[in-house]
């Protein structure tokens, strides 16, 4: 019913388009470029029962190129596209690529892009180099076997989808994504018994207002993966909620995760995320919250964030901490530090846990 109803209404939607008449004052589509890059230095130390510890300096990098544009037709509905290249070598070299339309009904994402629980979700800010999508595990070794991260993002993540937005009314806005299969770049015939998750879905809302001087964002996301064909084998889904308020400089947030699995059978790519043995048969819940402060003034901000995971099946837990900080050098340069500790248990014994200290240039152009 929610896959059928998100396909009528993106239908209806793009009929309008198409029943409006050619755009006879709008211009071409014009490309501009545009992106981040992210610079690293620092250095960790860490300790893991399960394999050799690690210390040392390292440099790390992130970034994106970004080519971006869109069109106003006569009657008022815009439509553009977004590619976004990857700035290393990576095995997806574009990491997203979607056109969109947008009007007085909302608007509608088509192509590879993240699904409307991530998009819409409100996790912990950082003023560092970041904690909510697993950051720290680039730094402290084998700490991150539970993927302590709230975003809600999951397998289908970049996978082809259809995603509709809602106009925001009174400061609500609801979301809603269909993705056929969640096998990304994937242009090929429909298939079943593919040992590809089918017919993946998620629904999302989140509210933004301001109420004099407090500002409230919150959210709140779930996602089913879909049809596992037999194959790949048990059932996934996810639930979010994200919660920020502010008044003047200072923040408080607080956000929650959860993965349920229904069954004992599990794919080869869902037992890596998790850790698990090949011949393992594992059904539960694995829980993740996170809470952070915040306080920016001027061009200076400082934030401190936890994020813990846990598996109770398993008798696992992860716990991580950041202290961060930066400073505005100019527009789109950003000197931002973080300070991680991170530790992980197993049968109430430490496994893993380690410490880094990393400072960098955050760049947006």
């Amino acid at each position: 019913m929610k896959k059928s109803l998100l396909a009528t209404t993106a239908l209806a939607a793009l009929g309008a388009v198409a029943v409006a008449g050619p755009a006879t004052a709008a211009e071409k589509i014009k490309v501009s470029v545009g992106g981040y890059m992210e610079q690293w230095f620092g250095y960790a130390d860490s300790s893991n029962s399960a394999q050799a510890n690690s210390d040392g300096f390292d440099q790390q990098s992130d970034g994106e190129i970004h080519f971006k544009g869109s069109t106003t037709l006569d009657n008022g509905i815009k439509i553009g596209i977004n590619v976004q290249l990857e700035a290393q070598v990576s095995a997806d070299t574009i990491d997203e690529q979607f056109a969109y339309v947008e009007g007085s009904f909302g608007r509608i994402n088509l192509g590879s892009e993240n699904a409307a629980s991530y998009l819409m979700h409100y996790g912990i800010p950082s003023m560092g180099a970041g904690l909510d999508s697993g950051d720290s595990s680039n730094w402290v070794a084998g700490t991150e076997f539970t993927m302590a991260r709230t975003n809600g993002r999951g397998l289908d993540n970049d996978a082809e989808k259809l995603t509709y937005f809602t106009p925001r009314f009174s400061g609500f806005q609801l979301g809603a994504s269909y993705v056929p299969s969640i096998a990304q770049d994937a242009d090929a015939a429909p298939a079943q018994n593919d040992a590809v998750r089918d017919d993946s879905f998620s629904v999302a809302m989140n509210f933004n207002r301001a109420f004099g001087d407090i500002k409230v964002e919150a959210s709140a996301g779930y996602q089913d993966f879909g049809d596992d064909d037999g194959i790949v084998g048990g059932d996934l889904e996810s639930y979010q909620f994200g919660l920020r308020l502010g008044f003047g400089g200072f923040g408080i947030a607080g956000t929650y995760g959860e993965e349920d699995r229904g069954n004992n059978s599990f794919g080869a790519a869902d037992r890596a995320r998790l850790g698990l043995a090949n011949d393992q048969e594992f059904a539960g819940t694995q829980e993740t919250f996170g809470a952070g402060v915040n306080y920016a003034a001027g061009p200076y901000g400082v934030s401190l964030a936890y994020i813990g995971s846990e598996i109770k099946d398993l008798n696992k837990e992860q716990d991580v901490f950041e202290l961060g900080a930066k400073y505005l050098l100019g527009p789109g340069v950003e000197a931002r530090g973080s300070i991680y500790y991170s530790e992980a248990d197993e049968a109430n014994a430490d496994i893993a846990k380690g410490f880094a200290v990393v400072g960098g240039l955050k760049l947006g152009f």
